[in-house]
């Protein structure tokens, strides 16, 4: 079984480091957690909207500093921005880190100027920082501020709305193919427990999503959002 962060993880080693397996050499059983990310700075720095945030950085080509995890939806996102507003790659300073963990430290530290960081992932840092938008189609509960493209519309442009990260479990695909009957009994088991009141309250409790989506929706979420990143490598390349 493998557990892990199917987008934007696996397309990008797909994609970039050359990594020899593909989407079809698993079989996805559920996507149980969905996290979106935003657009953030820290709160005390000048900035209340993405325009105006967008106005600095074009005011100081190079000056402004963002921070990301290479190949994360972050960086995607920051990227497809700059590329959505006719800007170079090196129009921010662009600092990586290790994790998404050292990403939010810096954020909330007021050591980077902005940074497009996981939704749900940040709550430890809420009291530090100033959401300016989330990339979702439609505003997220947890955060006070607009969906991307309402925030973009005073620039007359958009930008795809790409999956922070999406927890997925799957088998190799010969697993499903060879014992169909285990795989189901497999993906019936996963059901029940997502399924059970106890369970979902431990995952609310600890932050994390619970959804049942099943092997073929999930399977469909992820190809769609491999199809946005392998639209935007290039940017990965710059």
């Amino acid at each position: 079984l493998l557990v892990t962060a199917a987008t934007p993880y696996l397309p990008t080693n797909m994609l970039i480091t050359g990594a020899k397996y593909t989407l079809n050499d698993f079989a996805f059983v559920n996507a149980q957690w969905s996290d979106y990310t935003f657009i953030a700075v820290h709160k005390d720095k000048p900035y209340k909207t993405l325009k105006e945030l967008i106005d600095a950085v074009k005011a100081n080509p190079g000056k402004l500093s963002t921070g990301f995890t290479f190949g994360s939806a972050g960086q995607i996102s920051t990227m497809m921005l700059l590329e959505a507003l006719g800007l170079p790659a090196n129009a921010v300073r662009s600092v990586t880190y290790d994790g998404g963990g050292p990403v939010r430290t810096a954020l909330a530290g007021g050591h980077i100027d902005f940074s497009v960081v996981q939704g749900e992932g940040s709550e430890t840092i809420r009291d530090f920082i100033r959401p300016l938008a989330v990339i979702r189609e439609a505003r997220a509960p947890e955060w006070d501020a607009p969906p991307i493209n309402e925030a973009l519309k005073p620039m007359g442009i958009t930008v795809p709305v790409l999956s922070g990260s999406i927890r997925a479990m799957a088998t190799h695909a010969s697993f499903r193919k060879k014992h169909q009957q285990a795989f189901e009994k497999l993906t019936a088991a996963y059901k029940r427990v997502l399924e059970n009141k106890e369970y979902q309250a431990w995952l609310a409790a600890n932050k994390i999503d619970g959804d049942w989506l099943g092997p073929e929706k999930t399977t469909a979420v992820l190809n769609a959002n491999f199809e946005i990143l392998k639209q935007y490598q290039h940017l990965l390349r710059k």
